[in-house]
């Protein structure tokens, strides 16, 4: 574990991990990366423990037949006078392998639901009453994939819920690093990881005992303005049942049907 003063050598502070996990950034307009400070010889960029933690958590989340948990987004973006705006969303996520997912967003915005039935992709508008579905590849990765190309539809902790999050995390790794440990965190004592890449630099808390993500706060590189948005992940549930009700889409049987489209597409 290094000193304090290893935390002076990096900017730290993730949608999805999860709010936009799917989401590439324009990397033809990534601004120019600051001058990397030089490391003692005894400190590595990147810290074996570190990646070993990091593993830990998704072999957790991949081994896991069901998975349910609540995540509170606060997603920070300027204002037209650039002024920094702070945005919430809560989603309450509910996730049975190999092919079935249903997850609830509120926040600063409309409310939707995202449901997979392990047939057919559903997203809902409660406040218009209305829903899009559509045939879907038959595969939890394949489902969240077909949703953000088709209609850019995403949730908060997509990341952590493909079946290698463990390669997701990690790709284009420059830095990881065990920054400490928290007991103020999720009200479980957590590691604190801190990582780096050319297109994110954050942290994540990881439950020493449970090895489930308890916090993530990200910086994008890739945009100008250099968002952060912060995840706290709670009420977990693995490997417990799931009611079918959960998957059940007879509850949109009233709503009026539409098909899936991008936000910006433009109208017939």
């Amino acid at each position: 574990m290094r000193p304090f003063i290893r935390l002076l050598l990096i900017l730290i502070s993730s949608f999805g991990l999860l709010g936009g996990a799917l989401a590439q950034t324009n990397t033809s307009k990534r601004p120019e990366s600051s001058p990397r400070p030089s490391l003692p010889k005894n400190i590595k960029p990147i810290e074996q423990e570190a990646l070993s933690l990091l593993k830990q958590m998704t072999q957790t989340l991949s081994s896991a037949k069901t998975i349910q948990f609540e995540s509170v987004v606060q997603s920070e973006f300027p204002s037209i006078d650039g002024i920094p705006v702070m945005y919430t969303t809560a989603a309450n996520i509910a996730l049975q392998r190999p092919n079935k997912f249903d997850v609830v967003v509120k926040g600063d915005g409309p409310s939707n639901e995202i449901l997979f039935n392990g047939k057919k992709l559903f997203a809902y508008s409660p406040e218009k009453n209305l829903v899009a579905v559509s045939d879907s590849p038959d595969s939890i990765d394949g489902a969240a994939q077909f949703a953000y190309e088709k209609a850019g539809v995403f949730f908060p902790g997509d990341d952590l819920v493909l079946s290698n999050p463990y390669e997701h995390l990690t790709a284009g790794l420059t830095d990881a690093f065990i920054a400490g440990k928290s007991k103020l965190i999720g009200g479980v004592e957590t590691y604190s990881i801190v990582m780096a890449g050319r297109e994110l630099q954050g942290q994540v808390w990881i439950g020493v005992k449970d090895h489930l993500p308890y916090m993530a706060s990200w910086i994008y590189l890739g945009d100008k303005a250099r968002p952060r948005t912060t995840l706290v992940y709670k009420n977990w549930k693995i490997d417990s049942l799931i009611s079918p009700e959960r998957f059940n889409s007879n509850r949109f049987s009233k709503a009026v049907v539409t098909e899936f489209a991008l936000p910006n597409a433009p109208l017939n």
